[in-house]
C-alpha cells in the first residue's frame, strides 16, 4: 500500500467534494476548489490529501490560531475524512501525523478538533490517537450570525 500525503491542488476538487459530501456536508466542485484556492493564501492553513496508488482518498483541513493572551497557538482540525472504501487502513492515523508535524512547526502547543457526538467511530480513533473529550471543561457555544441580537 503506497500512501502519500501532499498538498491539496485544484484538481483534487472533485474528490475532496465527494469525501465531504460522504462526511455529511454536501460540497459541489466549485465549493472544493474555491475552497482549496482560500486556503492555500494563509500561511497558518494547510488542505492536504491522502492517496493511495495515486488516487486521492482522503483530505484533512488543519488551521493554526493564534493566542491574543499568551504566546503560542493553536493547532485546529478543520475537517478529516478518509473515503468509505479506504477506511480501516492507517489512512486517518497517517493524516493526523502529518499534521501533528506541521502543527508543531507552526508553534502550536496542541491540537483540537470537533466531532459529531453520533460519530462514535472516529471518537474512538480520536483517543487511540491520544486525544481527549475536553467537553468537561469549557462550553463550546455558537450563535449563527443572521440572529437577531438581543
Amino acid at each position: 500500500m503506497d500512501v502519500l500525503i501532499r498538498d491539496a491542488v485544484d484538481a483534487d476538487a472533485p474528490v475532496i467534494a465527494e469525501l465531504l459530501t460522504q462526511l455529511g456536508y454536501p460540497s459541489t466542485v466549485e465549493d472544493a476548489a474555491a475552497r482549496i484556492a482560500e486556503w492555500r493564501e494563509s500561511p497558518l492553513s494547510r488542505v492536504v490529501v491522502a492517496t493511495l496508488d495515486a488516487r486521492v482518498v482522503g483530505v484533512l483541513a488543519f488551521h493554526a490560531i493564534p493566542f491574543f493572551e499568551r504566546a503560542g497557538r493553536r493547532g485546529r482540525v478543520v475537517s478529516l475524512v478518509v473515503g468509505e472504501e479506504a477506511r480501516g487502513h492507517g489512512i486517518g492515523a497517517r493524516l493526523m501525523s502529518f499534521i501533528e508535524t506541521e502543527a508543531r512547526r507552526l508553534g502550536c502547543e496542541d491540537l483540537e478538533l470537533t466531532s459529531s457526538r453520533h460519530r462514535s467511530g472516529a471518537h474512538a480513533f480520536y483517543r487511540n490517537l491520544g486525544f481527549e473529550d475536553a467537553c468537561h471543561r469549557s462550553a463550546r457555544f455558537v450563535r449563527p450570525l443572521s440572529a437577531p441580537s438581543d
